[in-house]
């Protein structure tokens, strides 16, 4: 008999009715059919599983008993999540955020010499001097303090892979940018749009 998308369903399908990825295996076994992957066509095919098999199967004990048993783990994870999320975020709040006082012409100079070092010889290149557009200085001197002082770059490395990571990459941010902004109040503005923009892409 000939099948319709109707007739099946995805693992994406399946784990919205309260399947696992473990409960596919042992209760309803191989694919009965499989489709060529539709976000890699050079994925793994995506396998589909009979939604009348799935029903069946749905009206057996054995698999109340394993949903029940999926839930409460579930919820238990989440609550792990959440305490290891909010342990991290407030670890985040007492990593030390200090900058260095320099003089503007000081902190001017360095900033360009750092970012001619790093950008020189790239398509579009300009060499930033004293001279250079303020918005421009601005944001290359706000740059400079946040990688050069800060231990910013050090401090976000050390959360990959972490819960909550972003949050407690937010905190730090915030916590960096407004000492930049205390130590150097000519650069607030700029670090409160530095903020405002990475908040916004933050992942």
């Amino acid at each position: 008999m000939t099948t319709t998308a109707g007739d099946m369903l995805s693992m994406s399908q399946l784990k919205e009715r309260g399947w696992t990825a473990a409960m596919v295996r042992d209760l309803l076994g191989e694919p009965d059919s499989k489709r060529p992957n539709p976000f890699f066509r050079s994925g793994a095919p995506m396998g589909l599983w009979s939604a009348a098999r799935a029903a069946a199967a749905e009206a057996d004990p054995a698999f109340g008993e394993r949903k029940v048993k999926a839930e409460k783990r579930s919820a238990v994870s989440s609550e792990v999540a959440a305490r290891k999320r909010a342990d991290l975020v407030a670890l985040a709040t007492s990593v030390p955020a200090e900058v260095p006082q320099l003089p503007r012409d000081v902190l001017v100079r360095r900033a360009c010499a750092s970012y001619n070092a790093w950008h020189e010889g790239g398509l579009g290149y300009e060499p930033a001097t004293a001279a250079s557009d303020p918005a421009f200085l601005a944001r290359t001197m706000v740059n400079y303090l946040r990688h050069e002082f800060s231990g910013y770059e050090v401090q976000l490395d050390a959360l990959l892979g972490k819960v909550g990571r972003v949050a407690a990459g937010q905190v730090i941010r915030g916590r960096v940018y407004a000492a930049i902004g205390e130590a150097y109040p000519y650069l607030a503005a700029e670090c409160a749009r530095q903020l405002r923009d990475r908040t916004r892409f933050a992942t």
